[in-house]
């Protein structure tokens, strides 16, 4: 399948907008190998988001597909993965907001802080670009 990397970028930068608008932490990457742009959301505490053309290596919670056709929702041996197409990026964003929402009821809001904050110096010289 092959993609507009242009219409890729775009819709990158949609959901990009979108999630800081919300409040949320996002860096940025892009695939070495591939044509894939990855967000990972709150430092990676509340997941990432694949933008992509193809099946993935590794397992993202978000799986943003143009014109993605299957199931919305996947059980990969206990972890569930998310698809979605670029016409849903609402509902992207909506699911980001509610799996935040459980976790922190589910952690505390200072627990939630505290991952983020451990996996922002996990992180810092990895090639991420941050945008939030």
């Amino acid at each position: 399948m092959s993609i507009d990397r242009k219409k890729q970028i775009r819709v990158a930068n949609k959901v990009i907008k979108e999630l800081k608008h919300k409040g949320f932490k996002i860096n940025q990457y892009y695939a070495k190998t591939t044509r894939s742009i990855y967000l990972k959301i709150d430092y990676g505490v509340c997941g990432g988001i694949r933008i992509s053309d193809h099946r993935g290596k590794k397992k993202y919670r978000y799986n943003l597909i143009e014109q993605y056709k299957g199931p919305k929702q996947i059980n990969d041996r206990g972890y569930i993965r998310m698809f979605y197409d670029y016409d849903n990026t609402e509902k992207l964003i909506s699911d980001i907001q509610n799996e935040k929402k459980l976790k922190i009821y589910k952690y505390g809001i200072y627990n939630y802080q505290s991952y983020m904050k451990k996996n922002s110096m996990d992180n810092l010289y990895k090639t991420f670009k941050n945008v939030a």
